[in-house]
This record gives structure tokens, sequence and C-alpha cells, in this order.
């Protein structure tokens, strides 16, 4: 799934972009699939981490290293159609005073429906959507501010992104597809992560899934 992701990305994208990837210390032959495809120069920049530091770590060191004046966070599980990308920056271009964050595609609505949007001149409009695929203007995210390590950052983050008053808009068409939804990473599933920096200190980024 990840090289589809990886192989429809290098297809499709087809606005001016820099790939960085991290790899958050999976499989090695996959590594060293990764490595091979920065060699070809699909990949501008590709980071290993060690550990599984998690999803909110890894897309902090991305953005901390991308240059451009948008941000496009594009997780693994995603397959990306032609055009994804200038389709979905669209709408950012169209109305830049607009509070708006884009996204390829609409997933359900994550307030079943207690806060509907309308469409907004022909784009959907989601109030919580598109957390595994979002393209933005930097100064939004730095608005918005930084994910966290917690395993639920992204829902943090889009409370806060509500709370600042932005809201999702999606093209009228999907421009990409959810390969794992609903059969993605289970929280349930205790991670065990320890960091021990150059001076000594020791950092535990470990968490344990508590309902409620």
């Amino acid at each position: 799934m990840m090289k589809m992701s990886i192989e429809s990305l290098r297809d499709n994208t087809d606005y001016p972009a820099e790939i960085i990837l991290v790899d958050n210390g999976g499989n090695p032959d996959d590594s060293d699939w990764l490595v091979q495809k920065q060699r070809e120069g699909v990949i501008n920049v590709y980071i290993r981490n060690k550990n599984n530091m998690h999803f909110g770590y890894a897309r902090m060191q991305g953005i901390k290293l991308a240059t451009g004046n948008f941000l496009a966070i594009c997780d693994n599980d995603i397959y990306y159609k032609p055009n994804w990308l200038s389709k979905t920056i669209e709408p950012l271009l169209k109305f830049p005073d607009k509070k708006f964050i884009a996204s390829p595609f609409l997933t359900p609505e994550k307030t079943k429906g207690k806060n509907p949007r309308p469409d907004y001149e022909g784009y959907r409009v989601n109030s919580m959507a598109g957390s595994n695929c979002m393209v933005m203007r930097r100064e939004v995210f730095t608005e918005i501010g930084d994910f966290s390590t917690s395993h639920i950052t992204g829902s943090h983050w889009h409370r806060r992104m509500n709370k600042y008053g932005y809201v999702v808009i999606i093209p009228p068409e999907d421009y990409a597809t959810h390969l794992a939804w609903r059969k993605g990473y289970d929280l349930k599933k205790q991670i065990k992560v320890k960091e021990i920096l150059l001076n000594g200190d020791e950092i535990d980024y470990s968490f344990e899934y508590r309902h409620g």
C-alpha cells in the first residue's frame, strides 16, 4: 500500500512540489525501496527514524524542512489520482482571503451531521475532514500550531483548526482515495518508544490507549 501511494504521488503530482518523506522506522526492505526512490529523484528529502516516533512527530520533521509557501501533508495510505494537487490547491488560490484548508477527497463528517456546511461555489465543505491529506498556506499552519506526539494529535489539531475558524474545502469530485479507511492503526495497541539524547537525557514517547 505504501509503495502504491508513493508511486501515485510520483506519477500524479502535477503542481510544482518537493517530496519530503519521513520513514518512521518500519520494515527495512521498505526503507531500502524508499532510499532507491530518493536516489532516483522521486523523493527530494528522505528521513528515517530509528524508532516509530508516531505520525505527529514525523509530520513536524517534514514541515520544518519544507521550503514552499504551501504545505501538503500526505499520508502513505492514500492513492493520489491525476491532477490531485492542482485541483486541491485551486480553491486556496481562488479564494485567498477565505479561511480554507484543502483536501483532495471527502471523508465522512466527524461531527455526525451536527455541524453541516453548505457547498461553496461548487466546492464541497467539511468542518473536520481530510486529516490524511491536507494542503494549506504555511502561515495558516503557523497560526493553528504544531502537531503533538499524542496518538490522537490529528483530532486535537482539527479542533484547533475549527477554533480558529477554518474549514476544509474539497473539489467537486474526489482526486484521491483513502486505501486504509477503517483498516488503519489500532488505537488499542500500546506503543513503547524511548529516545536517548546525546546528553544522556531520556524522552519517553510511549502511550497506552485508555477509553474516555
